[in-house]
This record gives structure tokens, C-alpha cells and sequence, in this order.
């Protein structure tokens, strides 16, 4: 399967996740989730705490070798799709010495091998894919939890269904972002903060698949800041991608509105993203996924294989050794 196929395979991952938790006890857990993850694995949270951000207060997101001095209890979620990845497994043994609740997620390895071990609740998913490419599984399985735990839920199948029915259209939309933004050389992607999710997704495929270097940005925050660096010309290798906010909140997109004139008069390849859906959630999907779909078409305008990261790869290995 390549790249382009499992994005395609979204919706469905996205309904097969949920079957991943039935034999869950979530009787037994504490009702504050904590998740502690890197990269692919940790953007399942990023979703769901962008879709909840209207109801529910976010789940704390360890990136780091170390839990907060005020994680004192509650469930910790230890995602790492290998299940080797060193700095969850350091959250992990810090989250066992503070007597936390621990939920494995994986499809592998050394998180699978400590659940085993420790009788610890464990959820297995599939695997042979990326780990960026497990977001529809990271993300609903955390967001199972939230609706066992907290009894919010939010369309999900409604949202995969729409995804599926409109999955050509996207792809269409996907490839036209990707002939603006493929002469870049480093591409800053922005949404509202409230969806931050879009732009740290986008940003972290276009570095991923397409091999370049990529950041983002929220808006109207980057109006304080980021904005004044077009006064004497930025360089016009830089692309900028804006999303437009999933409720088109007047003054977010009036702001946005302006840093994407600024950006065309400088030169620099730009593009404003639209988001189509009949609820918040299916519009933030739809999003993830134009970006996930344009940064495939990216890499393979510029003849590049999106898949391997050989630098990751690099690092991971200099991590073993070091």
C-alpha cells in the first residue's frame, strides 16, 4: 500500500479504531487522561483536543523525556506506534513511579511488552504503516476514552461517511495546493488556534513527506509577529498555506485575509484553504486530509518518494548508539 492508498483508507481506520477498545476497562480509569507521545503518535491527541475545544478541557500532551511536576494522577496514555520510541518509555517508567492509571497504545514492542508484563490495559494497532499515517487510529482510540470517560460524543462515523463521499474532491483540492505550493523551499502553514491541529499536521507532513522544511503558525497571533517580516521582502521561496477557521470567525478570517495579501505581493507562493463539511469535526478531518493528500503530491512533483525518513532514521539509530 502506498502512501496516497492510506490516505484513502482514512474513513475506514477511522471506524475499524473504535472495535481496538472494546475489551477496555474503563470502569477501572482515573477520568483525567493524560497522553504522553512523539510526532505521529502524539497528533491523535492533537486531534481530539482540537475537536473537543469547545467542550472539554485539553488533555495535557507530554512531548519530553519528563511528566509535568503537577501530574499527580489520572490515566496515562502511553502512545507510541512501534512502541519503542525512548522518550514515551521514559514517561512511562516516570508514570509508574507516580502510581498512574497506564493504557498501552501500539502495535509493537516495548510499550506492548510492558502492558503484557504489568497487566497493564493494552490496545494493538495494526501495523506496517508510518506511524503519521496511524492517526485515524491514535486519535479515535483516545477519543473513545474521552466518550467512555467524560460521555461527550462528537459524529465520528458521520464524519468518516463524509470523508468517503467526498474523497475525490479533496484529492482534486489536495493537487491544486500542491502545484502552488510545490516551487517552495520551506512552507509555513497556519489555521486558527482553536484548530491548531490543521496546521501542525500540515506542517509536520510537508517536512515528512515532502522533505522539507516546514513550521506553523496560528492565527491572529502570527499578525503580531511573523506579519512584519514581509516589510523589506521575504524570501519568495517561502510558501505560506493558510486554513480558513472551521466556524469563518470574522476577524480570524479578516486578519487571515490580510497576511495572505502581504504574502502574494511579496511573491511567495500562497494559498488560502477552504474547509467543507456538515459539522466542525468532518471539517477538520476534511482538512487533515487536503493537507496529508498535497504533501504526497508534492513529493511526487518533485520526484521525491514521500514515505522513508532517512533522517529520522539517522537520528533514531545516533540515539541507540549515543
Amino acid at each position: 500500500m502506498d502512501m496516497e492508498q492510506m490516505c484513502e483508507s482514512f474513513p475506514e481506520w477511522l471506524l475499524e479504531a473504535e472495535t481496538l477498545t472494546e475489551r477496555l476497562p474503563f470502569e477501572e480509569m482515573h477520568r483525567k487522561i493524560i497522553v504522553g507521545a512523539m510526532g505521529g503518535s502524539a497528533i491523535g491527541a492533537d486531534l481530539v483536543n482540537t475537536a473537543y475545544y469547545d467542550v472539554l478541557p485539553p488533555i495535557p500532551i507530554v512531548r519530553d523525556y519528563r511528566l509535568p511536576f503537577w501530574i499527580g494522577d489520572g490515566t496515562f496514555v502511553a502512545s507510541s506506534y512501534s512502541g519503542n520510541t525512548e522518550e514515551t518509555l521514559a514517561l512511562l517508567k516516570e508514570a509508574e513511579a507516580r502510581k498512574l492509571y497506564i493504557v498501552g497504545v501500539s502495535s509493537d514492542g516495548a510499550v506492548e511488552e510492558y502492558c503484557a508484563k504489568h497487566n497493564r490495559p493494552f490496545v494493538k494497532l495494526p501495523g506496517g504503516l508510518p506511524p503519521r499515517m496511524a492517526l485515524p487510529y491514535s486519535a479515535r482510540v483516545i477519543s473513545v476514552l474521552v466518550e467512555k470517560l467524560y460521555g461527550i460524543k462528537l459524529p465520528w462515523r458521520e464524519a468518516a461517511t463524509f470523508l468517503k463521499k467526498h474523497m475525490a474532491e479533496i484529492k482534486d483540492v489536495a493537487l491544486e495546493i500542491a502545484d502552488k505550493l510545490v516551487t517552495a523551499d520551506a512552507v509555513y502553514v497556519l489555521s486558527s488556534q482553536r484548530d491548531y491541529v490543521l496546521a501542525l499536521r500540515f506542517a509536520g507532513e510537508i517536512s515528512e513527506n515532502t522533505k522539507l522544511v516546514a513550521g506553523y503558525l496560528y492565527m491572529p497571533e502570527a499578525n503580531h509577529n511573523f506579519l512584519q517580516g514581509f516589510q523589506h521582502g521575504a524570501s519568495k521561496t517561502v510558501g505560506i498555506a493558510i486554513y480558513e477557521d472551521t466556524e469563518k470567525h470574522s476577524r480570524v478570517e479578516l486578519q487571515s485575509g490580510f497576511l495572505y495579501r502581504k504574502a502574494e505581493e511579496n511573491g511567495s507562493p500562497a494559498v488560502k484553504i477552504s474547509l467543507k463539511g456538515e459539522t466542525r469535526l468532518a471539517k477538520i478531518l476534511y482538512g487533515i486530509l487536503v493537507g496529508d493528500f498535497a504533501s504526497i503530491y508534492m513529493a511526487q512533483k518533485k520526484g521525491i518518494d514521500p514515505m522513508p525518513v532517512h533522517i529520522i532514521t539517522e537520528l533514531k539509530n545516533y540515539l541507540k548508539q549515543a
